[in-house]
């Protein structure tokens, strides 16, 4: 009975440890990709792993020399809200870009992260 017990708390708590982990909007995929080169983009497309909440959402786009380009108000995309679109407001000139992105998912979890890509 004690080995029961404890293989079933241990399981428990595996199961809640994993539920918490999958309980953030990971960034899957970039539009611009991380580290390619692109024509000048017209807004920016972050693929999360679960749905976020635009309004709590921000995205920043640093030019060559560290100057912030303006950008437009970051609005949800897809069935689930996992898609977050900035709009880029004005043209971009060649040279290397820098994103950062702090994203707050569904359930108020936030995660953050940075990325280059590079204008032709």
């Amino acid at each position: 009975m004690r080995t029961f017990t404890l293989r079933l708390a241990i399981t428990l708590a595996l199961a809640l440890a994993a539920g918490q982990a999958l309980a953030h909007a990971h960034l899957e995929k970039a539009t611009p990709a991380v580290g390619g080169t692109v024509d000048p983009p017209t807004e920016i497309r972050l693929e999360f792993s679960e749905g976020v909440e635009p309004k709590f959402c921000k995205v920043t786009l640093t030019a060559p020399g560290g100057k912030a380009i303006p950008l437009g108000t970051p609005k949800a995309e897809g069935t689930d809200g996992a898609v977050l679109v900035t709009p880029v407001t004005g043209p971009l000139a060649p040279g290397e870009y820098k994103v950062h992105w702090r994203a707050v998912s569904v359930d108020s979890h936030h995660t953050e992260g940075s990325f280059g890509f590079t204008v032709k």
